[in-house]
């Protein structure tokens, strides 16, 4: 895992949702981890950039359970924290997620993501989904992996 960190210094990294919802509402599996993560960009070893998509896909389950607490928790993370530049889906992001939704057959979600991360320059994308493995654009670190 310190591997994982020293290799990431000095680099920009896209986050994929599902790493941010494991890390705020502390998944026993992945916490370790994403916590040495979290604390090595809070401390600038690294910048990182996630999409508004993000925003919107952490947001669901709180409004749906009707926690406004959590939702605006994961605002206040979303808006502060450090080293972390959350980039709105702009005209070049949307066409670079169409051209990779039509030719990797990927879901609008994910085709946002990762065009949010080429487009911003990002060195790596991290997620946990498996799925996007087989993405070559940029490189995928797996979550699941790093356990």
């Amino acid at each position: 895992m310190t591997s994982f960190l020293r290799r990431l210094k000095g680099q920009k990294i896209a986050i994929d949702t599902m790493i941010f919802i494991y890390a705020f509402e502390e998944h026993p599996t992945y916490l370790a981890v994403l916590r040495s993560f979290f604390s090595a960009l809070e401390k600038g070893e690294m910048e990182a950039v996630t999409s508004t998509v993000t925003i919107t896909e952490c947001l669901i389950q709180p409004y749906r359970l009707k926690n406004f607490i959590l939702a605006a928790q994961y605002m206040a993370l979303f808006r502060n924290f450090p080293h972390l530049s959350v980039i709105p889906v702009i005209d070049d992001i949307a066409e670079r997620a169409a051209f990779l939704r039509a030719n990797q057959n990927l879901k609008t979600p994910d085709a946002l993501q990762l065009a949010t991360a080429l487009v911003s320059g990002a060195n790596s994308f991290l997620t946990n989904d498996e799925s996007l493995s087989s993405i070559h654009t940029i490189p995928i670190i797996i979550l699941d992996q790093l356990i």
